[in-house]
């Protein structure tokens, strides 16, 4: 069933109802719009010449049947072949007909259902056009092509047939005898049914390879693994691997550009595919009926037609089917997409290549339970993986069935109850998210951890306070307190680790870099220690209670530092700052003015003067606006006066700031001047007193 089965099967049935019931994703591309309508204007095609049929051998028609052949006349002495209606296992189409020259097959000259008997073809030199849409795809007997040596238009090489310059590969016979086939180096196209419904087990591709055009390798059942990766394949046309059963294995070049709509549906031993980093489109259906429980979509892809990944057949979803990708791509999108007028939804689970690894990772561990923790042992020693109570208080052992605590797993505490989990002094790695979305935790103390990953304490929305182990070597990640709005103390005990604290600030070992500033700490002011060279990225972000600080000996303001501080009305930069980084002082409503040194050599984007729209109709660097009056202070043609210049920023300069007021130079040195004639006066005046009394 071959032929019949791609026609009104596959293409009738899969892309008719695709695009009339399950018409172009919601979100489809321009280009999608124009691939489908393509795919759409080639299954017309095929069902108008099914149809039509019937027609070819009427009067009306204009074709004339003469023995086994119907033809119709191109002009006045060569004719075209549109069926053909011999029994014979051995077919001869004759170089004449009626006195006039056979020069074209049409797409159904050999018939247009899968009972063909032909074992055998011979085509005359005569021959100078066969239609694109293969001829020969019913003729699911055919064991050889045969051609006249002399036909300047193609070539057969041992039965298989291809255009003269061997560029494409017309038909390979479906039951040619062989299990493997080597394509020759110089074929660029697989034609249209070009090697479909054979008995390969294994086919190798050349590298010159570019294009596989619709049904080009469909049904072949017994093909276990599809390497394409030398190739220059950019193109696979609609089912181009459709229904190839035993298919467990496709490697895909890295010039990849278009998966169109069918191409692997009903590869059911198809399990795993990667898709190259090149690929743009993936059609409907491309991968329905497969036996993939997952797919890791690049970024590249652009456009993904309903179905194309996750579905048993046209209607079923595969149960926790998951799609991997970036979560501003296309995949992403897939995963949740939706039509309420055609009634169809996605709901497929969506992870990022990171998390996916990572679940992986997990699943492999092999893991047991103590009480209400999950662990697995490694090297001897344990790892906390999961933690299933519901304790208001969690304290973690020290040991477990003798092996020691080290390291807690990554999400292992992951939306946890609890309010306090004491840490004992045995673990010495916390990884990544550890306490992710911890709502109720409030106290959290870490006796001996060397490193904290990752955002562990994210969505950490309750946390009060955090007492950090003193051996504590590394924190990782830029903000790792960032959405702790509720943060009031951050303490570190002694020893010999990376990190310090004071006032409940946590600063490195030395006091030279300030790592944090709780968000929720109610200090006013906030006065720089001896020592202090750099604000972090987010130190002071979103703190709602400082009005003033005072940078004395900074030298270096990172992003975001000061970022959302409300109340924040007065900051004091060192006269040896040398660069403020972008958003530094974003959104400081209370902020209307500052005064910066000209000892600053670099100040970035948004640094001063700028507040955010927060309609949410911007992206985050078009929805910066200039505070309306504000004010920096600054010599002229400093950094940060054209900074000011530049942004549009009122920027005074010639002042000088005398007691928290800003005053004019020139008034200064006016003032001076008069005060050192006063006492160059009085100083006279004085000596004068002093000669004349020496006189009397």
């Amino acid at each position: 069933m071959s032929g019949y089965k791609k026609i009104t099967a596959l293409t009738a049935s899969l892309l008719i109802c695709s695009m009339m019931l399950f018409p172009v994703s919601t979100y489809a591309t321009e280009e999608e719009i124009v691939s489908e309508t393509v795919s759409e204007e080639i299954t017309d095609t095929y069902i108008t010449e099914d149809t039509e049929t019937d027609e070819i051998s009427t009067e009306d028609s204009g074709n004339i049947t003469s023995g086994n052949f119907t033809y119709s006349v191109i002009d006045d002495s060569s004719v075209r072949i549109e069926s053909c209606n011999s029994s014979d296992t051995f077919l001869e189409i004759p170089d004449t007909i009626d006195g006039l020259t056979v020069t074209e097959l049409s797409g159904k000259a050999l018939g247009n259902t899968p009972d063909r008997p032909y074992e055998t073809i011979s085509i005359p030199a005569s021959i100078t056009y066969i239609s694109e849409d293969n001829p020969f795809m019913y003729c699911v007997s055919l064991k050889e092509i045969i051609i006249d040596s002399t036909n300047e238009n193609y070539i057969a090489e041992d039965g298989v047939l291809y255009n003269a310059d061997k560029s494409t590969l017309i038909c390979y016979p479906p039951k040619k005898e062989g299990k493997s086939f080597s394509i020759p180096e110089g074929v660029v196209e697989i034609g249209v049914s070009g090697i479909s419904g054979t008995e390969l087990e294994a086919i190798e591709f050349p590298s010159t390879l570019e294009v596989i055009d619709d049904f080009g390798l469909d049904e072949n059942v017994n093909l276990k693994s599809a390497d394409m990766g030398s190739t220059k394949v950019d193109y696979i046309g609609v089912a181009g691997f459709g229904d190839c059963s035993g298919l467990s294995e496709v490697k895909f070049p890295d010039t990849l550009i278009e998966i169109d709509t069918g191409a692997f549906l009903g590869c059911s031993a198809l399990a795993e595919v990667k898709l190259p980093e090149t690929l743009r489109t993936v059609g409907q259906y491309a991968f329905t009926g497969t036996a993939m429980t997952s797919v890791t979509v690049p970024d590249s892809v652009t456009s993904i037609g309903y179905g194309a990944f996750g579905y048993a057949d046209e209607t079923t979803p595969v149960d926790n089917f998951l799609i991997i990708g970036s979560y501003s791509s296309q995949a992403y999108i897939y995963s949740k997409d939706y039509d309420e007028d055609y009634g169809y939804k996605n709901d497929f689970q969506f992870a990022t290549p990171e998390a996916a690894e990572e679940q992986a990772e997990y699943n492999s561990l092999d893991k047991d339970v103590y009480n209400d923790f999950e662990y697995t042992a490694i090297n001897g020693e344990a790892v906390i993986t999961r933690y299933y109570g519901v304790n208001i208080k969690i304290e973690i052992p020290e040991e477990i069935n003798g092996m020691p605590v080290t390291r807690i797993y990554m999400s292992a505490f992951e939306s946890s109850t609890a309010e306090e989990i004491v840490i004992p002094e045995s673990v010495k790695t916390i990884d990544k998210l550890v306490f992710y979305n911890c709502q109720y935790l409030k106290k959290i103390t870490i006796k001996g951890a060397e490193t904290i990953g990752e955002s562990v304490f994210v969505m950490c929305d309750a946390l009060e306070n955090i007492t950090i182990s003193g051996n504590c070597k590394e924190i990782q990640g830029e903000e790792p307190f960032l959405s702790c709005i509720n943060l009031q103390s951050i303490e570190v005990t002694d020893g010999d680790g990376a990190y310090s604290s004071e006032n409940g600030i946590l600063y490195n070992k030395d006091k030279s870099v300030l790592v944090a500033y709780p968000m929720s700490k109610a200090d006013k002011e906030f006065k720089a220690p001896s020592g202090l060279k750099e604000i972090s990225v987010s130190a002071f972000c979103n703190n709602d209670f400082l009005e003033k600080v005072d940078l004395s000996g900074v030298e270096r303001i990172g992003a975001y530092a000061f970022e959302h501080c409300g109340k924040l009305s007065k900051a004091v930069l060192s006269d040896s700052l040398k660069t403020v980084e972008i958003y530094a002082f974003a959104d400081c409503p209370a902020m209307k003015s500052i005064r910066i040194p000209d000892s600053v050599s670099e100040i970035s984007d948004y640094s001063f003067g700028y507040y955010s729209d927060d309609t949410g109709n911007s992206t985050e660097t078009d929805n910066m606006n200039t505070v309306y009056g504000f004010k920096i202070y600054a010599d002229e043609n400093s950094t940060a006066y054209n900074y000011a210049r530049a942004c549009g920023i009122d920027v005074v300069s010639g002042t000088v700031e005398i007691g928290g007021k800003n005053v004019v130079k020139g008034f200064l040195w006016a003032s001076g001047g008069i005060v050192v004639a006063l006492i160059a006066i009085f100083s006279g005046f004085a000596i004068f007193k002093k000669f004349g009394k020496k006189g009397k």
